[in-house]
């Protein structure tokens, strides 16, 4: 089955706004996600930087625990994967404009699901 390039860039969009929501439930003031040359970074090269979030996940799920915003935290580590790309890793690069386009898709549609999942809460 080949994989969907533009399919691949929103779910890459997807995954970085359910980190920056969840890094940002940890708590601190220290948000590298929210940086928006963070998010073109990501936007253009998901395996380079969106990979170390992807690994420190877990920290700011027992972080936000720690902090009383751990169902919170819960819903959307819960949805974390739902969201990886369906190939076998992030993609390397996301150079093509519709690519980007998609990705950012991906992080507006996204942050809607995570906005109606923690008022559900």
């Amino acid at each position: 089955m080949a994989i969907d390039r533009l399919t691949e860039a929103y779910r890459c969009g997807q995954l970085y706004a359910a980190l920056a929501a969840l890094e940002r439930l940890c708590g601190g003031t220290h948000h590298p996600l929210d940086d928006p040359a963070r998010r073109r970074q990501v936007s253009t090269e998901p395996r380079k930087h969106l990979a170390p979030h992807l690994w420190k996940a877990t920290r700011s799920l027992v972080d936000a625990t720690g902090q009383v915003r751990g169902k919170a935290a819960a819903v959307i580590f819960r949805q974390l994967p739902d969201l990886l790309p369906l190939c076998r890793e992030l993609p390397g690069e996301i150079r093509d404009a519709a690519e980007r386009a998609r990705f950012e898709e991906g992080v507006r549609a996204q942050e809607t699901a995570i906005g109606k999942a923690l008022a559900e809460l």
